[in-house]
C-alpha cells in the first residue's frame, strides 16, 4: 500500500476507459512509457495481471475489474480532500455520469449547456450504456450518478425521480398503411428494431407484441437512437421508443404511431450509491439536475 500513489490509479482508470495505453497517454499528456510503467508498477506490487494486451488495445483482466471500483473510490476521495482544502467556494472537479443515449439526446443538452456555463471548473465525463451497464458503473464507483428509465429497486442505490415519459410504437407511413389494410399479421416480414435485448424498451415492446399475438419476422439491434429512427422510417421495421425521441419525426410525418392496447410510461430518475458522499462538483450537478427537471 505504501508504494501505491494516486497518479497510478488515475493512469489505471484512464487505460480502463480508453482501452488503450497510447490513447491513455495522449489523454493524460504522458509519454506512453510512463503509462506502461504505472501499470507495470501496479501489477508488480499487487502480484496480479491487470490488463490483457491485445493487437489493438487492452481489456481488463478479472483482477483489473476487481481493482476498478477501489481505484475510482481512491480518486474520488482524493478529489473530495482537494475540495475540502480549496480556497474557493466554487465547485470543481470531474462528474462522471452514466445514462441512456436516448434520454441524454432528448432531454439533457439544454441542461448541460447551462450547467457547464455556470460551473466553469466542473468537467463532465459521460458514459452511455444500457440499464445494467449504468447500474454497474454507479455501484462500482465508475460513475458518480446514473440516469435510468425506472427505479432499479436495489438496497445499495438511491433513486430520485426526474421525469415521466410515454413510450410509443412507431413505424413508417407505408408500413402503417399496410397494417391498416391487412392487419397485424402482415408484419411477418418486418423487423422489431431496438437497442438490443438488454434494453428496457426492447423488453416492453416485446411484451406488447406478445400480448397482441403479433409475430415479427426479424430482430435488429442498433446502438444509436438516430440509426433506429432512420431504419424505421425506411420501412424495415417497427420500434418501441420514448415519445421525446420521435416527436419531431411524428410532427413532420416521417414516422407514425401505432396504437396498442395499454399505454406504458416510464419514470426516469437519477441513481446514486448509498453511503457515498459526492464531491463538490457532483453535489452541484445533482442539485442542478433535480431542480431543472422540477421546472419542466
Amino acid at each position: 500500500m505504501e508504494s501505491w500513489e494516486g497518479r497510478f490509479f488515475v493512469t489505471f482508470t484512464t487505460v480502463l476507459e480508453e482501452k488503450s495505453f497510447s490513447r491513455a497517454a495522449d489523454k493524460l499528456r504522458y509519454a506512453q512509457s510512463t503509462v506502461t510503467a504505472h501499470i507495470r508498477h501496479l501489477e508488480t506490487t499487487s502480484g496480479k495481471k491487470l490488463f490483457h494486451r491485445l493487437p489493438r488495445g487492452v481489456e481488463p483482466t478479472e483482477n483489473g475489474l476487481r481493482l476498478a471500483p477501489y481505484a475510482y473510490e481512491f480518486i474520488r476521495l482524493g478529489q473530495s480532500l482537494q475540495d475540502a482544502f480549496a480556497d474557493t467556494g466554487a465547485p470543481s472537479g470531474i462528474v462522471r455520469l452514466a445514462a441512456l443515449e436516448s434520454f441524454t439526446v432528448s432531454h439533457m443538452p439544454p441542461f448541460l449547456t447551462a450547467f457547464l456555463q455556470q460551473f466553469t471548473k466542473v468537467k463532465l465525463r459521460f458514459a452511455p450504456g444500457l440499464k445494467n451497464d449504468i447500474i454497474a458503473n454507479v455501484v462500482n464507483h465508475q460513475a458518480d450518478a446514473g440516469i435510468l428509465p425506472m427505479d432499479p429497486g436495489r438496497d445499495d442505490l438511491h433513486f430520485t425521480p426526474l421525469l415521466e415519459e410515454k413510450l410509443m410504437l412507431v413505424c413508417s407511413p407505408a408500413l402503417r398503411e399496410r397494417i391498416e389494410r391487412q392487419g397485424w399479421g402482415s408484419l411477418s416480414d418486418t423487423a422489431f428494431i431496438s437497442f438490443g435485448e438488454q434494453c428496457i424498451y426492447h423488453a416492453y415492446g416485446r411484451d406488447v407484441m406478445q400480448a397482441a399475438k403479433v409475430v415479427l419476422g426479424d430482430q435488429l439491434s442498433f446502438s444509436s437512437v438516430e440509426l433506429i429512427k432512420q431504419t424505421v422510417s425506411c420501412g424495415i421495421g417497427i420500434a418501441f421508443v420514448p415519445e421525446s425521441n420521435v416527436r419531431t419525426e411524428i410532427a413532420d410525418g416521417t414516422l407514425l404511431p401505432l396504437p396498442y392496447d395499454r399505454q406504458l410510461t416510464m419514470t426516469h430518475g437519477v441513481i446514486t450509491r448509498k453511503g457515498r458522499e459526492p464531491n463538490s462538483a457532483a453535489q452541484a450537478f445533482l442539485q442542478q439536475l433535480t431542480d431543472y427537471f422540477k421546472k419542466q
